[in-house]
């Protein structure tokens, strides 16, 4: 082997090589090597943080405005939807829980909660595919698919993506689109967050519109 080929692949070494026993190592793997050699691993890509989640991770509150004729007449509510880190959550498990809780306005009577997951798929900077799992009190269990960009993310019904219990009312949903942006420039930030709903009876429609804070602290509504 030529001395440049050896020169070439120094700081790397085949799967077969470890470490002394007792002896601390960092290791990384580079295809089918390993590498030790601190100044290569500083080259090897590392996985950029989502600047959408950095923003959307948090407490968000506000109002929103639900409609769905005709079987749903027009009314306004309040809104939290709370984001956090999902177990696991790391590098190459970018998954994040989510909750979603809507109260009577007046009242302060619960009306509808929801609870999932984001699953994120980069696949360059600030972009990439999203899945969203989503359970209703109903039964009815829900999975999105679409992309996200830095400030918002779009996903909607594939494959089938809706089951329900065999105890679940008519009309059944056929299909759901979630969307979200949030307003990265504004103090605090706020967020859009619109759902658009079709059953065996109606056609793709907005179903509800909300318009809400991001909180400083972690913050429920009363």
């Amino acid at each position: 082997e030529s001395r440049s080929g050896a020169a070439g692949t120094m700081g790397m070494r085949g799967f077969e090589t470890t470490a002394a026993p007792g002896q601390a190592s960092s290791l990384s793997m580079a295809g089918q090597y390993i590498v030790d050699d601190p100044v290569l691993l500083q080259a090897l890509p590392k996985q950029r943080p989502l600047r959408l989640m950095e923003h959307l991770e948090g407490v968000w509150i506000g109002e929103g405005v639900c409609e769905y004729p005709p079987h749903e007449p027009r009314f306004t509510f309040l809104h939290e939807f709370v984001v956090e880190k999902a177990i696991p959550h790391s590098d190459r498990e970018l998954t994040w829980t989510f909750r979603s809780v809507r109260r009577n306005r007046d009242t302060q009577e619960g009306l509808h909660s929801e609870f999932g997951f984001l699953r994120f798929q980069p696949l360059a900077i600030d972009h990439g595919r999203v899945e969203l799992t989503c359970i209703h009190p109903t039964g009815l269990c829900e999975i999105d698919e679409g992309t996200y960009t830095e400030d918002s993310f779009d996903v909607w019904t594939r494959y089938a993506g809706l089951t329900r219990p065999s105890s679940a009312a008519r009309p059944f949903v056929t299909e759901v689109r979630r969307w979200c942006e949030i307003r990265i420039g504004n103090l605090p930030q706020t967020m859009e967050y619109r759902m658009d709903m079709a059953t065996e009876r109606t056609p793709m429609q907005q179903y509800l519109l909300s318009r809400l804070r991001k909180q400083d602290a972690v913050q429920t509504v009363a």
